[in-house]
């Protein structure tokens, strides 16, 4: 080929023709490789990862993730006589789509459970037990509370089909910026329950005193050791934890974690995260951290995404700084304390006014707040099979550590003592909050979907939609919340 009077080899100028081209390729696929870090290790980081590395695909970014403990957070198990048990988020609902579809694609299986009955206390006598017989227990609940639970349990599954649609919205990369965007999206519904309390929401859906009082209530200390003052939806959620066909993961629910996190291709450092600085210039963030196995040497890593799993609030944030931000980053609120004390002993049966131990339910739900425990539980091993008999492993959740004097109280022998110390949960309130899964360009927070309930399902619902935020921020895609609001008209 003659150009401009030179001559020039047609093979050679296709060859650096085609050259430059994968050149170009390679640069701007390179240029496409975030590099992302998340903070925290439980439910929703490692589910964060795992959507990350499903929507970025295999070789579309690099993901470090930090846990200064075990992989799984609040999913935790203690071991007792060479047994382990949960002690952390212990049930999930069958209708949790999320939960259900990772223990299919893990391989996993449902733990056994047996048949175990509660009763609700009030500090002096129990105001309901249940017997072992169905037909029994369905009339003893008609006798006290008429065809209320029947209606409660409607209500919640009626609430349950609008929250499902948000699946839908996500399996079609719907997200959203605020908890408020998300919940209304599924049902504006949601957004007014979580601006009136509990007491006053099931009060108003025409659910007796005895319902609010008994039922509703033992739920809420059960499940976050908090009253009806909270605010309706979460109170919902806690409702709906008390239903039928609840489940967990044989060997754990933390195996759920420890499988996200191992097929999101992550790399994870065994390290605190003490502080993120943005990087104005260039718009990343540099992630201070000390590796837990020495304190003393602290070190940094630029990313370009941030993904915080973690809670943020007054009290628990405090070892992670934020500097460099044009507006300063504030949490408010603050984190519900539960202690949960395992007791390898005998029961005292005498004290809950049972005659004898064959009698004694396997659950104590109690109606107040005032007593020195907010439930007491018989465990089951997490690999208990159904052909094993009961044990003597008690978990008792309590706002405060128990005394020797009061677990010498409440069993009449015991052989050992564990106590885990929670910030479990949010402190709920009513007044309206306006959370935030966006704190800054690629800074995101997952934690924030706990103020509307906190919940295993609801964690993994958090981190899919921040993993969606960013991956559309890293590849210029807006979120529009009038498209998401079309789609949902649509629907």
């Amino acid at each position: 080929m003659k150009l401009n009077g030179r001559i020039y080899n047609l093979e050679c100028v296709n060859f650096a023709i085609i050259v430059i081209i994968l050149l170009r390729i390679e640069c701007c696929y390179m240029k496409r490789v975030p590099k992302i870090a998340i903070v925290g290790g439980g439910i929703g980081g490692t589910s964060a990862s795992f959507f990350l590395n499903e929507l970025f695909g295999p070789r579309g970014a690099h993901i470090d993730l930090y846990e200064p403990n075990n992989i799984g957070g609040r999913l935790s198990v203690i071991n007792v006589e060479g047994r382990d048990y949960e002690v952390g988020g212990s049930i999930i609902h069958k209708r949790n789509k999320y939960m259900v579809d990772f223990l299919k694609l893990f391989g996993l299986k449902k733990k056994d459970s047996r048949y175990s009955r509660f009763g609700l206390y009030d500090g002096r006598d129990f105001l309901f037990t249940e017997s072992n017989w169905e037909i029994i227990n369905l009339a003893k609940l008609i006798w006290r509370y008429g065809y209320g639970p029947l209606e409660l349990d409607n209500y919640i599954n009626n609430m349950l089909n609008k929250f499902e649609l948000i699946y839908t919205l996500q399996a079609n990369h719907k997200s959203f910026a605020t908890v408020l965007e998300l919940l209304t999206a599924m049902n504006p519904q949601f957004v007014n329950a979580m601006n009136t309390s509990a007491y006053s929401g099931f009060q108003e859906k025409g659910f007796s005193q005895r319902i609010i009082d008994e039922l509703i209530t033992a739920t809420l200390t059960a499940n976050y050791g908090q009253s009806t003052t909270v605010h309706e939806f979460v109170g919902s959620v806690s409702v709906a934890g008390a239903g039928g066909g609840l489940w967990a993961v044989h060997g754990g629910n933390k195996r759920i974690p420890q499988e996200l996190l191992k097929h999101s291709k992550a790399t994870v450092l065994a390290a605190r995260v003490t502080g993120i600085t943005l990087k104005p210039e260039t718009e990343d963030f540099v992630v201070d951290f000390v590796h837990t196995k020495d304190f003393s040497t602290r070190n940094s890593s630029v990313y370009d995404i941030v993904i915080v799993a973690t809670p943020l609030t007054e009290d628990t944030h405090a070892d992670i700084y934020f500097k460099n931000f044009p507006s300063s980053l504030k949490f408010p609120g603050k984190y519900h304390r539960t202690v949960c004390t395992i007791v390898h002993g005998k029961l005292n049966f005498t004290y809950f006014g049972f005659e004898n131990e064959k009698d004694t339910v396997d659950s104590i739900l109690t109606v107040k707040l005032d007593l020195i425990f907010s439930a007491i539980g018989r465990l089951s091993p997490v690999d208990y099979q159904i052909d094993e008999g009961q044990f003597d492993i008690w978990k008792i959740f309590s706002q405060v550590p128990l005394t020797e004097e009061q677990i010498h109280t409440l069993f009449l022998k015991h052989r050992s003592v564990h106590v885990v110390d929670w910030m479990a949960y949010p402190e709920y309130y009513v007044d309206q909050r306006h959370d935030n899964f966006i704190l800054h360009n690629n800074l995101f927070h997952v934690n924030a979907i706990e103020w509307a309930a906190s919940a295993m399902e609801m964690s993994v619902i958090g981190a899919k939609n921040v993993a969606l935020l960013a991956h559309k921020s890293w590849a210029g895609v807006s979120t529009d919340t009038e498209t998401t609001k079309t789609f949902k008209e649509e629907l």
